[in-house]
């Protein structure tokens, strides 16, 4: 708090503003001081660590003022908030919803099983994005009364524009994604088959060639990761940075977040899980502990795509460095007795993945300059299974949980090929026997 608040309470104290006065005005005045006096390289910077480190204060220091400071969000918003659409359109939505979670075994048309949460929740959210792009484009949104209204060609063709247009007017996999399953929505609500094959043929405008194995970025991020000097680097990173935290300016907070960086890192090196998982992983439900010494990290079938859980026994050295961790974050990086490893700073909740995936990535660059986001360990744990055992899909689709082994030859097929092109040529140099 105090490098962030430290300029912001100067400021104040020079223009009079006592403690329980300060408001957003203040901060906005802060901020263009900031950017008037040229007092800063980074005016937003400097503004948003002020606001954070007040509203932290707030939180941390007993006798703080209690008035919160607002930030503006940073993201361009797109999705309008749910209730800005009509009632009966969330309606219908809703019960879309609820049958994908309590399905009808005997509707003729019905499902069979139930969705997962996480499904259904994306498809909740995809549908309330299309109709804010349709809203965006120009429609009415006192004309979206039902899904059926929505699922209109000429709607969903307005809509679909709206993303063209944040895309250079070219598709994605991501639009091409949304036409298609816009497409299975109008099925489900029964529209009628003009209706539907309108849709189809919008769907097939905008279809994509499906991704062929991994995309050349992260070939090239984990061809720099093949060198043995190199991987060992990435390696021993966590170990290092854990009994090595940053020194200099750092402080107390900053040493303790190199140090769950170091355990994030350490993690996913043996347990290639999604980010989502790690940033969710609950010391008590994820962390199973038989009572042995034994560590086992979790992900149940509620979390995981396939339905199928997925557990990892944690190495000792791993086990003993999360529990140096635990033993050392309170109060620095979050309240005692804080049920997640990686929580945010009131301990209410785990970080969201996305703010993880970011720290790591930027921690491995910073310490190695690798380029290494939290989805390329996936990538890594394969390449390194497949060079020691070429041919070995059936450990890598188990260690990544995916449901068919079909799916993980099609991702990873031609990693192996440096161990297998090396075994071939010392076959080569074994058949032309001894040297005369």
């Amino acid at each position: 708090m105090q490098p962030a608040l430290c300029r912001f309470v100067h400021f104040l104290n020079n223009t009079n503003i006592t403690p329980k006065k300060v408001r957003d005005p203040h901060a906005h005045a802060y901020l263009e001081a900031l950017t008037c006096n040229e007092i800063s390289k980074s005016p937003q910077v400097s503004y948003r660590a002020a606001v954070n480190g007040w509203n932290l204060a707030v939180d941390r220091v007993p006798k703080w003022p209690k008035t919160r400071l607002s930030l503006e969000s940073r993201q361009k918003v797109i999705k309008l908030p749910q209730d800005a659409f009509p009632v009966d359109f969330i309606q219908d939505l809703e019960a879309l919803m609820t049958g994908f979670a309590t399905p009808d075994p005997l509707a003729e048309d019905g499902r069979t099983h139930a969705l997962r949460p996480a499904s259904i929740d994306q498809y909740r959210r995809q549908l309330l994005r299309f109709a804010s792009e349709v809203v965006h484009s120009g429609v009415p949104i006192a004309h979206i009364q039902s899904l059926a209204d929505l699922l209109q060609p000429d709607m969903v063709e307005s809509g679909l524009r709206q993303m063209l247009l944040r895309n250079n007017n070219k598709s994605s996999a991501a639009i091409s994604e949304v036409a298609s399953r816009l497409c299975n929505f109008s099925k489900i609500i029964g529209q009628p088959d003009e209706t539907q094959t309108n849709l189809h043929r919008l769907a097939q405008r905008l279809a994509v060639p499906a991704q062929k194995g991994m995309t050349p970025k992260n070939r090239d991020r984990l061809r720099v990761l093949q060198n043995d000097k190199t991987m060992q680097r990435l390696l021993n990173l966590p170990e290092h940075l854990f009994a090595h935290p940053p020194v200099g300016k750092a402080n107390a907070y900053t040493k303790a977040l190199a140090r769950e960086d170091a355990v994030a890192i350490a993690i996913l090196l043996v347990c290639p899980i999604r980010v989502k998982n790690l940033a969710g992983i609950h010391l008590e439900r994820s962390l199973q502990r038989p009572g042995d010494g034994r560590v086992y990290l979790v992900v149940t079938e509620d979390n995981v795509k396939n339905g199928r859980p997925i557990e990892f026994e944690l190495p000792k050295d791993l086990v003993r460095m999360i529990d140096r961790h635990l033993a050392s974050r309170s109060p620095h990086m979050c309240p005692a007795g804080t049920s997640w490893l990686f929580p945010q700073r009131d301990g209410n909740k785990s970080i969201s993945p996305n703010q993880l995936s970011a720290r790591i990535y930027k921690r491995v660059r910073k310490e190695t300059g690798f380029d290494v986001n939290a989805h390329l360990f996936r990538h890594l744990a394969v390449m390194n299974w497949l060079d020691a055992n070429p041919g070995g899909y059936e450990v890598a689709r188990r260690l990544l949980g995916h449901s068919d082994v079909s799916q993980t030859i099609s991702l990873y097929s031609g990693l192996e090929i440096k161990s297998a092109t090396r075994a071939f040529a010392d076959l080569i140099e074994t058949k032309k026997g001894p040297r005369i």
